[in-house]
């Protein structure tokens, strides 16, 4: 996952300790031995972009893209629609 991308899901509270990841933890196996494994577990501020592999079973990518936010991790600034208020007219 992007960093920049990461920096913005976190910022705009999208990703918070009740989403669900997939991402990959140390994780102690047989014979006390610690290993990397893949595992869906709820995310924590101590994960880094790089090992985190989906959000909620969707790709970094296309659950930004639900929120109007770009892969690279910047937004496009709507305007917004309808009529102005008189102060401003």
């Amino acid at each position: 996952m992007n960093s920049n991308l990461y920096a913005t899901l976190v910022e705009r509270k999208l990703i918070n300790d009740q989403t669900v990841v997939r991402a990959t933890v140390p994780t102690r196996g047989f014979h006390e031995g610690v290993y990397d494994a893949v595992k869906d577990v709820h995310w924590r501020p101590s994960f880094s972009a790089d090992r985190i592999l989906d959000i909620e079973g969707m790709d970094p990518e296309r659950f930004a893209k639900s929120y109007n936010i770009k892969p690279d991790g910047t937004t496009k600034a709507h305007k917004k629609r309808g009529r102005k208020p008189k102060q401003i007219a």
